[in-house]
């Protein structure tokens, strides 16, 4: 049993951390029923056996939690992630969004120059306005889950986030959106 966690900053430097206690691990994955205020948190503390470190949430980009387990008892019931992190070598299939479903390559650009590449892939339910809501609120999210290459769980701070890049257009994009195209 072991727990891998990275935490990428707005300063583009990511720190790795490794736990292999299975008390310590519990603890840690315990902690995800409150991941909803982990960006909005005072501070971060991580305790290493030669030293400790504070990060201040509002400068992380995203945290990667790396592992094997079965996370499904230590995540909130809502979350369901149908977000995953591409890795350099995974195909991802034809991109379209349209008013019933959403299959697209999404690159997740952040401050400081940290990106992410992901797929997502779910079902678009609702009303055009409920999904034009969903979209421009992406932003004011206390987080946006996603599930990392290598498994376990990651968490990107919105706050943190500069723009998202869908592979393909959305069938109905909210009411004033700007229609250009690349120069």
């Amino acid at each position: 049993m072991s727990l891998v966690m990275s935490i990428v900053t707005t300063a583009n430097r990511t720190r790795r951390f490794t736990q292999t206690d299975p008390a310590q691990i519990a603890e840690i994955l315990g902690s995800l029923k409150r991941a909803a205020i982990i960006f909005s948190a005072r501070s971060l503390v991580v305790a290493g056996e030669h030293s400790t470190e504070l990060f201040s949430p509002r400068a992380i980009t995203r945290i990667e939690i790396e592992t094997a387990l079965d996370l499904s008892p230590y995540l909130p019931p809502a979350w369901v992630p149908d977000i995953r992190a591409l890795g350099p070598t995974d195909v991802t299939g034809d991109s379209r969004i349209d008013d019933q479903h959403i299959a697209s390559r999404v690159d997740c650009f952040f401050e400081g120059g940290d990106t992410l590449a992901t797929w997502i892939e779910s079902g678009r339910p609702g009303s055009h306005s409920e999904r034009s809501q969903r979209l421009v609120s992406l932003f004011e999210q206390p987080l946006i889950s996603y599930l990392p290459s290598a498994g376990g769980i990651g968490l990107i701070n919105p706050a943190n986030l500069t723009r998202l890049q869908f592979a393909t257009t959305l069938s109905d994009p909210p009411a004033g959106a700007w229609h250009l195209r690349e120069a």
